[in-house]
């Protein structure tokens, strides 16, 4: 049975007027993921809410199971570019 990739991502709730992802810390949200090694290359796991994600710029062909996140270095170098 194929597992619906959808069900990955954690549903949108309003709350004050801000949207908030369930089920993601409020940390997550607000600074950002607390990244930290896994066994398999290129992807970092965040210890707080367990997603699992790859720096496009340093792992070209995507992990199974992880999500796109810019690494600090490739960040900066698209802020540099016009």
């Amino acid at each position: 049975m194929k597992q619906d990739s959808r069900a990955a991502t954690p549903p949108i709730v309003t709350i004050n007027g801000v949207p908030h992802l369930v089920d993601v810390p409020v940390s997550c949200q607000f600074y950002s993921h607390s990244w930290e090694e896994t066994q398999q290359s290129g992807v970092k796991q965040c210890y707080l809410c367990g997603v699992h994600g790859y720096c496009p710029g340093c792992t070209p062909i995507a992990p199974a199971n992880a999500q796109p996140f810019t690494c600090t270095r490739h960040a900066r170098q698209q802020e540099v570019q016009p």
